[in-house]
């Protein structure tokens, strides 16, 4: 249709309609704190494993102090596997299988950092 030849005194301005605003989106909820799923549990502990296999040759002297029941080789073929260490120690130290699994995780667990002495002045 040619627009041109449209007489303009019969030109009807017809308002249209716009569409309504979007209704605002709801306020996100605050990050959970705390917990975690089971696969980061997972996960934190699988890297925490690795890590005490990384570092079990250095630990076997304070080891073999620790539970003096149990032999250097013993010891050795644990490599950092808490479940098989707290088996070793229940079995030799005749000890329950949770004072063993305390005891474990008593001496895998890093070191407390020293309270530090107040500022002199």
């Amino acid at each position: 249709m040619d627009l041109s030849k449209l007489d303009p005194a019969l030109a009807v301005i017809v308002p249209v309609a716009t569409p309504p605003a979007p209704a605002p989106l709801p306020a996100a909820p605050p990050p959970i704190t705390g917990l975690r799923s089971r696969q980061q549990h997972q996960a934190d502990t699988l890297a925490g494993q690795a890590s005490d296999r990384l570092h079990w040759k250095q630990r076997l002297p304070a080891a073999q102090a620790t539970w003096p029941k149990i032999g250097k080789e013993e010891l050795a073929a644990v490599q950092g596997n808490v479940h098989r260490l707290a088996g070793l120690v229940q079995l030799r130290h005749r000890v329950s299988r949770e004072q063993a699994d305390a005891q474990v995780l008593a001496f895998l667990a890093p070191p407390k950092a020293a309270p530090k002495a107040p500022p002199e002045g």
